[in-house]
């Protein structure tokens, strides 16, 4: 992922905008949040989705019925405009949200612990980023790779 804004929001408050490497179908955002339900684990504080020009729908209760299993969630069977997360990050030490926008490549993570930028800089997320993305790539290449396809030769 492209690191492409900081911005300070006040009160503690950090967002950061990041690029993907390519535009976030369904399956890779249901991949990519999966990822960070893991590692938030018992921490997990919000999962939810958007459709175009609604509210957010808070799905935390839904996820954890299904086992933490997002595919397993009847309302994400449906296509969604946003998909995010929110919790503590076992890897990261620290709250934060990250968000996935359907269609597009921004992803947006949000932290209320400035203190975190002030130590180690804007760019602290970066890898943390890019492994999300890369391990929801990883997922959908294993899965693809369990599904038998088609001959095209015949």
């Amino acid at each position: 992922m492209l690191f492409r804004e900081f911005k300070d929001n006040g009160n503690g408050w950090v967002s950061v905008i990041y690029t993907g490497t390519w535009k976030s179908s369904w399956e890779f955002m249901l991949d990519a949040v999966q990822n960070l339900v893991i590692d938030f684990g018992d921490n997990l504080q919000r999962v939810a989705y958007n459709d175009l020009n609604k509210d957010d729908v808070d799905i935390l209760n839904e996820v954890k019925s299904n086992g933490g299993d997002l595919r397993r969630c009847p309302s994400l069977k449906t296509e969604r405009s946003t998909l995010s997360a929110a919790g503590v990050s076992s890897v990261m030490g620290c709250p934060l949200q990250v968000v996935f926008v359907n269609q597009s490549a921004a992803v947006g993570l949000d932290c209320p612990t400035k203190e975190v930028f002030d130590k180690h800089g804007e760019h602290v997320f970066d890898n943390y980023m890019n492994s999300v993305e890369i391990r929801a790539y990883c997922a959908d290449a294993a899965r693809n790779a369990a599904t038998p396809k088609q001959d095209l030769l015949q």
